[in-house]
């Protein structure tokens, strides 16, 4: 992920195909007899699945986005402060055996020790959104990465209760009834913060919003 290019493409490709099937799916809903046992097995069975989009394609855009600020191989003095946080705690993890109290005054250290160290940002692990993206952990990643959720704030019962909680119980066995309009604009809600997700993330790489101060 070196280019600016690469990075929008690697957004939008994945986007476009996760799109897709959820508009095929969508209208095999669609095209099933209304409110018959099968339509309602299609609408439960939805809910998993825009799950999985939703988790699967904010950790990638973010991934890769963390991937392409690792390699522009800045300096800490050049990076955004969620990003100094970023390296300096990588840093510090691959340190075995410090107590708190030391890895609070190598923290220390690390921060007086000057801007001019290359940041070691650990670009290769991704994100970790803990199999459970709920709207808490998403708002984190975010801040994380330096980026604005404010947003997708008001979309907060939508994640955690609309998607999430029946997500969870559907998976788990529990009989939830999702009828084929409550499903339909869920499908619409789930395609809106991902895009969103992927607007930000696009705005926020060529925009240079990864650095402290911007390149003129």
């Amino acid at each position: 992920m070196r280019t600016l290019t690469e990075l929008q493409d690697a957004l939008d490709d994945d986007f476009a195909w996760r799109r897709s099937e959820l508009h095929s799916y969508l209208s095999t809903i669609r095209r099933a007899k209304t409110e018959s046992p099968a339509q309602r097995a299609l609408c439960r069975a939805g809910v998993p699945l825009l799950y999985a989009h939703w988790e699967g394609y904010a950790k990638h855009c973010l991934s890769i986005y963390l991937q392409y600020v690792g390699r522009r191989r800045l300096t800490y003095g050049e990076l955004h402060p969620a990003f100094v946080a970023l390296g300096h705690e990588s840093a510090l993890d691959s340190q075995e055996g410090l107590s708190a109290t030391r890895r609070i005054v190598r923290r220390a250290q690390a921060l007086l020790s000057g801007d001019a160290t290359r940041a070691q940002i650990p670009w290769r692990r991704g994100v970790d959104t803990q199999s459970n993206l709920n709207s808490a952990r998403c708002f984190d990643l975010f801040e994380s990465l330096g980026l604005d959720a404010s947003p997708i704030q008001t979309k907060t019962r939508l994640i955690d209760y609309e998607l999430l909680r029946v997500r969870n119980e559907i998976a788990h066995g529990q009989y939830l009834s999702v009828d084929a309009d409550s499903y339909e604009e869920l499908h619409l809600e789930v395609l809106g913060i991902m895009d969103f997700v992927r607007y930000t993330v696009s705005a926020a790489a060529e925009n240079q919003t990864y650095r402290r101060s911007k390149e003129i």
